[in-house]
């Protein structure tokens, strides 16, 4: 985790010191946000970027700390390999997402409405993929009064979440191949569906358990 965390870090520094090298050129007004087109639709003052260009950096301070402030702390040790993909991964999308961001602003035809729901898709993929490792904890995974509650019910709704988040993980994939409205909204929906059914998924479970009939 140390060397990882390094890694990470000088990534994080050189990302930073690269935006301070570009901010001045950077237009004063930035696009925000943009449609499923490619095409701006909300700005800001280009001071915002530094929040962007900061934000590798502080969630990669939270993500340390928390195995250590979370009452389940131990749980870390036994799903390490999961949390640290999860943590280059998120922490590399981020950096991108900074100079994609920096490239558009400086007129560069970059396609955001393609890379990021790529990207986004690709994390989903990776952590469903290794869903199934996670063990209880109170920041990472899938966090309801009865997943929390018994150990069964988190192993078996993670390894259900693991197949549903691979799924979403496709479709998000798909949205940046296809980037159209009815796409999106097929995404959006998928995911709402997958995460409404998860949270239904060990209420039942929990009920079993509960009720006897644990299978």
């Amino acid at each position: 985790m140390k060397k990882q965390t390094i890694f990470l870090l000088v990534i994080c520094i050189l990302s930073f010191a690269g935006h301070l090298f570009v901010y001045p050129i950077l237009p004063e007004e930035v696009p925000i946000h943009w449609n499923v087109y490619g095409e701006a639709d909300n700005w800001a003052g280009k001071a915002s970027t530094l929040f962007l260009a900061l934000l590798p950096m502080l969630m990669l301070l939270m993500l340390r700390i928390i195995p250590k402030i979370d009452p389940r702390g131990k749980s870390y040790e036994k799903h390490q390999k999961a949390y640290q993909i999860f943590i280059i991964l998120l922490i590399l999308f981020l950096n991108i997402t900074l100079w994609i961001t920096n490239a558009l602003c400086l007129g560069y035809p970059v396609p955001i409405e393609r890379l990021i729901p790529i990207g986004v898709g690709i994390i989903l993929l990776t952590v469903g993929n290794y869903m199934p490792q996670l063990r209880t904890n109170y920041t990472m995974g899938i966090k309801n009064p009865w997943t929390l509650e018994n150990e069964w019910v988190w192993k078996k709704t993670h390894a259900a979440g693991g197949i549903v988040f691979i799924l979403m993980g496709l479709c998000t994939i798909l949205n940046g191949f296809l980037p159209t409205p009815w796409m999106a909204q097929i995404t959006v929906g998928i995911i709402l569906l997958g995460v409404l059914g998860l949270e239904v998924y060990s209420y039942l479970l929990f009920k079993s358990l509960r009720d006897g009939t644990k299978e």
